[in-house]
């Protein structure tokens, strides 16, 4: 058996162990579980585009698997995934990841750069590490979003914005899930997140699959919500401008 055949092996009875006759717990471990799997792809794929070498490009999958790994205990207790309401998931998960009995094979400096990859997967910003410690942050940061987006449902609510997060949102940048007041806001923070895109890999792809039009559309055409969409426009043309 290769090394990550093993490793998938391994998460397969990781996750198998919280499988349960709970509907509503079984169907979020389940949306977990392939979620992991279509991560770990994503992240493979992603980092053999940036043409890292097969042990990096194995390490890139192996986060990419395990990033979400306190999910599946949090949906369990908690019956959310609401880390404000639970606990905090990156934090969590690189715990549990450094008890797995994943470790064998690794080199420690490989352990520390998958835990500090699941740590801050969904930090608001990447701290100051080494740079292949950031790399690999940045390739599972990229592949969450990516598949996040092929799976969230369209926001359902009207068009109450917090003041502060447009305000924030009309000059670019990340917008944080503390400020967000209203289920409208959430429309404004999925939007912000084409700012927290590190490769033009992934945001290419986020612009073909139609994602960033869909967020856009979701705005309308008047005010402050206009200066965003063209913010936003200028932002992606100058990012993938580069691009063949």
């Amino acid at each position: 058996m290769s090394e990550i055949d093993y490793l998938y092996e391994w998460f397969q009875g990781y996750v198998k162990a919280y499988y349960t006759g709970d509907k509503f717990v079984m169907d979020r471990v389940l949306l977990k579980e392939a979620h992991s799997k279509r991560v770990a792809a994503i992240s493979a794929s992603l980092a053999a585009y940036l043409g890292l070498d097969d042990r990096q490009t194995l390490l890139a999958e192996v986060i990419g698997l395990v990033h979400d790994l306190s999910r599946f205990r949090q949906v369990t207790e908690y019956r959310t995934f609401v880390d404000a309401e639970s606990f905090d998931h990156g934090d969590a998960g690189a715990e549990e990841f450094a008890h797995s009995g994943m470790l064998a094979g690794f080199t420690d400096d490989e352990l520390g750069m998958i835990r500090f990859a699941i740590t801050n997967h969904n930090k608001m910003l990447i701290p100051p590490a080494g740079p292949q410690h950031e790399l690999f942050a940045k390739i599972i940061r990229d592949a969450d979003k990516l598949d996040i987006f092929r799976i969230l449902p369209p926001i359902q609510a009207n068009h109450d914005y917090s003041p502060k997060l447009i305000s924030q949102l009309k000059t670019g940048g990340v917008l944080s899930y503390t400020d967000v007041k209203t289920m409208a806001d959430k429309r404004l923070i999925r939007l912000s997140w084409f700012y927290d895109i590190y490769f033009d890999w992934t945001l290419a792809k986020l612009v073909a699959e139609g994602h960033l039009e869909r967020q856009l559309a979701a705005l309308p055409d008047t005010g402050d919500c206009v200066v965003i969409k063209e913010t936003m426009k200028a932002y992606i043309s100058n990012s993938l401008s580069s691009l063949p």
